[in-house]
């Protein structure tokens, strides 16, 4: 087995198009992919320009003990190094083209943090001002923690009531979040003398020169405000950006203007959160253990055989100086009581079936009952 630290020996054209490839990426994703490129390059021990389909099918069936997202990720990067190797002229065809990715189970439901949840985290920290306007920030705006991190005062303008981030994200795309007025005031008491090149969270650990936070030191800020809230989960920062999307749809956001606010590039990303906390389901309907349903049963079952009873008796015999039944379909006199329905005043009113053409109906002038 290959080891993935090691870096091997490019072709003069290999090493010019992975320097071109990784430039047009984003930090974050240039350290994960080299790391990827490296280790498919130290297995296959070919130029790229001799890799074959066979050979990408051949390196995934290595993935035998690694998570499926973590097999996506690698596919991702080494695809994407053979296309833009195409795209540029350096390969002569992309042989990724006919690998398939692997399926993957969507666990999101698994990492959504409910409203209450959200609100014992950022009351957690509220003896500390900075922590709790980083937990207010990646929720109510629903930033990444790269983006958090970058964040200067520039960024950042007053606009009433609130203010408002200009937010440079993923895939070089700027976009616009407006935040509610209690939001901006927590953020921008944290400024004092900053300047507008100045980040917006300074670390304490490094040193006194205005270092931004980094975002292993995001992460560790989230978790410990979890475990103070009672939260027995591995919380991340991009819980909270889960969180933001779910709730505002849950409240009545369009679908459009949360895709717009958390930067998704498509909005069938965003429409994930849609089935990601329902609120029906038809199995809600058929909770055989419920006292509802129980109590739901018995009538279904008691009025089933009061049906059969009264099939047994003469028809219903009107008194004088009341009201007279007739059947709404055939206008039949001949009429008798089965069962009861519960109307919209919440009592139950006597139903009938007439004898003649079996027209079962509640008159609209309810006879007063006794509840069942």
């Amino acid at each position: 087995m290959n080891n993935a630290n090691e870096t091997p020996d490019h072709p003069d054209t290999d090493k010019r198009l992975i320097d071109t490839w990784l430039h047009s990426l984003s930090e974050s994703t240039q350290l994960g992919y080299k790391r990827c490129a490296n280790e498919f390059l130290l297995w296959v021990k070919k130029p790229l320009s001799a890799v074959t389909l066979t050979d990408l099918e051949g390196w995934v069936e290595t993935f035998t003990d690694i998570a499926p997202h973590t097999q996506r990720f690698k596919m991702a990067a080494v695809k994407s190094l053979l296309s833009k190797g195409r795209t540029i002229g350096l390969l002569d065809k992309n042989v990724s083209h006919g690998l398939g990715n692997p399926k993957i189970k969507d666990t999101l439901n698994e990492r959504i943090l409910s409203e209450q949840e959200v609100t014992a985290m950022i009351q957690s920290q509220t003896n500390n001002k900075r922590n709790q306007a980083i937990l207010l920030l990646l929720y109510t705006a629903g930033l990444r923690v790269n983006e958090l991190c970058s964040l200067c005062w520039k960024d950042l303008s007053q606009r009433m009531p609130g203010g408002q981030l200009t937010i440079f994200g993923k895939g070089g795309k700027s976009r616009i979040i407006l935040l509610p007025d209690s939001v901006w005031h927590h953020v921008s008491e944290l400024r004092n003398n900053a300047s507008a090149d100045d980040p917006v969270f300074i670390s304490r650990q490094k040193d006194s020169f205005g270092t931004a936070l980094d975002q292993s030191q995001v992460n560790r800020i989230v978790a410990l405000a979890a475990t103070a809230a009672g939260i027995n989960k591995k919380v991340s920062p991009h819980w909270l950006r889960h969180a933001h999307a779910i709730h505002s749809l849950n409240r009545g956001a369009p679908l459009d203007l949360v895709q717009k606010t958390v930067g998704h590039s498509s909005i069938a990303t965003t429409s994930r959160y849609l089935n990601a906390h329902l609120d029906d389901s038809s199995a809600l309907y058929l909770d055989v253990l419920s006292t509802t349903t129980k109590q739901s049963t018995q009538q279904s079952t008691n009025g089933n055989q009061q049906k059969l009873d009264k099939q047994k008796q003469p028809p219903t015999q009107v008194e004088k100086n009341t009201i007279v039944l007739k059947c709404p379909n055939c206008k039949s006199k001949e009429i008798q009581q089965c069962g009861f329905q519960i109307l919209a005043d919440g009592l139950n009113h006597q139903r009938f079936r007439c004898l003649r053409c079996d027209y079962a109906f509640t008159p609209l002038l309810s006879i007063p009952t006794d509840r069942m």
